[in-house]
């Protein structure tokens, strides 16, 4: 497993985004099924090998540089982790750099996405999207290695269907993991928004959100996104503050988070674009139903009763939040409803078996 930003999730320290939690939870998972697992990180806090049995390998010192001594640690890396498949996660120049070695050893590949900008050639919605891909010679590096690599895995088959559009690539759809928590119904308190404060997530709609629903009180756990330029940070805290309703946090270690998922009335997604946001799989693991502006990945939200797509319209969404506030009934029904779904799409023992599918197919081809 190629996900080195993952780290953080190995160790109590530091922090880490949606694609980070499904990499660790995939080689969690291989491993529990009896593949043995390396998993490759910038760092994991001295931890080397988990309960399950994922041996953790920490990168040299200069994978923290750029240029060649960045280049020459990711290659020492994949000698020494000597495996027969590496599955390297989210579009980068890793993934270039993964995929040609893989080639030049004989050895098997695996791009797995976590955005739909991972598939896009329209270089707004990749300069977005973030994660480096917005550098022409890191997108040059990256699609090498999407030409390269023998296999990909689209999380979505709207992904699946972008990747055949704009790069001729036929991914395996497999759905992300998520596991449904039980718990005995709840009171619930607060409005959930969690993200980067980037121009793809697109918090100020959020923050219109809680003005139009002054009764209801609005948590955002907000983080700032080094990437982002135009100042969109700065407008949004000041915003929050101007909002007696909103309570904006600070980034939250995993626990902290995942026990705000326990109070939330609802779970808001005001995304532009992407990939099947864990904030959906989270909430809906533990009965909380979402609101989303745009995003309905493959239809997910609206099939299975979960929640309500406005199409961009703020006033429905608060609307729909007010029909939480005023019935129980309503909001547990749809959040019941993405648990089912949850159990029946995303849980490890559905998805695990796909991923084990597609490893071994590969490895004994090696």
């Amino acid at each position: 497993m190629w996900a080195p930003f993952a780290g953080a999730l190995y160790s109590t320290e530091g922090f880490a985004g949606g694609a980070e939690v499904q990499a660790v939870t995939l080689a969690r998972s291989l491993a529990r099924s009896g593949l043995r697992v390396r998993h490759v990180v910038a760092a994991a806090g001295g931890v080397s090998r988990t309960e399950e049995g994922v041996e953790v390998v920490e990168l040299p010192p200069g994978y923290r540089r750029r240029g060649l001594p960045r280049r020459r640690a990711v290659l020492e890396t994949l000698r020494n982790t000597d495996a027969a498949v590496y599955i390297q996660r989210s579009a980068g120049a890793d993934t270039g750099l993964v995929a040609l070695f893989s080639r030049a050893t004989g050895r098997r590949s695996v791009f797995s996405a976590s955005h739909d900008s991972d598939f896009s050639r329209d270089l707004d919605l990749i300069r977005k999207g973030g994660g480096g891909t917005e550098n022409a010679l890191v997108r040059l590096q990256y699609r090498i290695g999407l030409r390269t690599v023998h296999a990909v895995v689209a999380q979505t088959r709207q992904q699946a269907s972008m990747a055949q559009r704009n790069f001729r690539r036929h991914p395996v759809v497999i759905p992300s993991f998520a596991v449904a928590v039980d718990g005995a119904r709840s009171s619930r308190e607060a409005v959930l928004w969690i993200g980067g404060l980037s121009e793809m997530k697109n918090p100020l709609a959020y923050l219109e959100l809680a003005a139009r629903v002054p009764e209801a009180t609005f948590w955002m756990v907000a983080h700032d996104v080094p990437a982002e330029r135009s100042g969109l940070a700065a407008v949004a805290r000041a915003r929050a503050a101007e909002l007696p309703n909103v309570e904006m946090f600070a980034r939250l270690p995993r626990p902290e988070v995942l026990a705000l998922y326990e109070r939330a009335i609802a779970v808001v997604n005001t995304s532009h674009h992407e990939g099947f946001p864990n904030t959906f799989l989270e909430g809906w693991s533990r009965g909380v139903p979402a609101v989303s502006l745009w995003v309905d990945p493959d239809g997910a939200l609206t099939r299975s009763g979960s929640g309500v797509l406005t199409g961009g319209d703020l006033d429905g969404a608060a609307e729909a939040i007010r029909g939480y506030l005023r019935d129980a009934d309503l909001a547990y029904a749809a959040g019941e409803a993405g648990r089912r779904y949850i159990r029946e799409t995303h849980a490890p023992e559905v998805v695990t078996p796909q991923w084990v599918s597609l490893v071994e197919r590969l490895r004994d081809a090696h």
